[in-house]
């Protein structure tokens, strides 16, 4: 029921933790440094594929991640990082 009024993305941010913050300068396309930081949570929250591609698909409407621009790399990480793991215990993964 809750899944009939709410787009995927609202459904995204309602089990995050904090509010995403605004970045003054944005380069046109991800750093380095958001690439090293990606692979680092990828590989210590354990993500899988599947559900790294439900949220390019929810948040930003992309099949493939070397897509993004600075801005949503930087959403992306700052879900990653804040996503709450914890209700998804006892569950598999999306």
């Amino acid at each position: 029921m809750k899944l009939m009024n709410y787009d995927a993305r609202t459904l995204v941010y309602q089990n995050v933790r904090a509010d995403v913050q605004k970045v003054q300068e944005k380069p046109q396309t991800f750093t380095k440094k958001q690439y090293d930081i990606l692979c680092r949570l990828i590989k210590q929250k354990q993500i899988t594929k599947q559900f790294f591609d439900f949220l390019l698909e929810s948040l930003f409407e992309l099949k493939d991640w070397k897509q993004l621009n600075y801005e949503q790399m930087y959403e992306l990480v700052h879900i990653l990082t804040f996503w709450n793991y914890q209700t998804e215990t006892g569950k598999e993964r999306i």
